[in-house]
């Protein structure tokens, strides 16, 4: 074998080495799978009514502030630091869960009324529509779930706002996993149902 052919062949053997140590360290630095949670689902059951009649109630619009809006679960650390992991993600669109989980427990507490997301199938002229801007929707650092909404509940035969208020919500956390986060997330959702379900009523009357 000639010395031109020696250097070649060396050389062929060094690229292949770094091409296989490359493709082990590509494996090695993989990003983990992202896992994805979505919010619970359970419903409390309906309260004894008292109505003549059931009334329609319509559920939005649903917004969210901007930096909620994304696909990543949002923890937060101090007054102006938040965070997000790449593999830690909800299911599904944050808006559309919120909307349809405030819709079901609603439908619950409000029952007989049946409750529907806005806009409708049918344009509605009666009942109640209640708007929700959900401001802070996230863990902290001292491991408890805040959601923060700003609510307006309007009757929708004149247009005129019947309550508009803002409601405050943190409860901790039985322990610092996402798990557990989605789900305490979802018991502050059931809280500001529960304010929304009782202004509903108190207008009913």
């Amino acid at each position: 074998m000639t010395t031109q052919s020696t250097i070649i062949s060396a050389r062929i053997l060094l690229l292949l080495l770094a091409f296989g140590l490359l493709g082990t360290l590509s494996g090695c630095f993989q990003a983990p799978p992202a896992r994805q949670y979505t919010l619970t689902a359970e419903l409390p059951p309906p309260p004894p009514s008292n109505q003549d009649g059931p009334l329609t109630i319509l559920v939005g619009p649903v917004k969210l502030a901007s930096y909620l809006d994304q696909p990543r679960i949002v923890r937060r650390y101090g007054a102006n630091r938040v965070e997000t992991v790449a593999s830690r993600q909800w299911a599904g669109n944050l808006k559309e869960m919120i909307s349809n989980k405030l819709v079901l427990e609603l439908g619950t507490l409000c029952s007989p009324s049946p409750v529907f997301s806005f806009p409708a199938a049918t344009i509605l002229h009666q009942g109640k529509r209640v708007t929700v801007d959900i401001l802070r929707f996230e863990g902290t650092d001292d491991q408890n779930a805040v959601i923060e909404a700003r609510w307006t509940l309007v009757n929708m035969e004149d247009k005129s706002i019947l309550k508009t208020r803002t409601s405050l919500f943190q409860i901790s956390c039985a322990d610092p996993s996402y798990e557990t986060l989605a789900n305490t997330l979802s018991q502050g959702l059931h809280q500001l149902a529960q304010e929304i379900a009782q202004s509903i009523r108190l207008e009913k009357k």
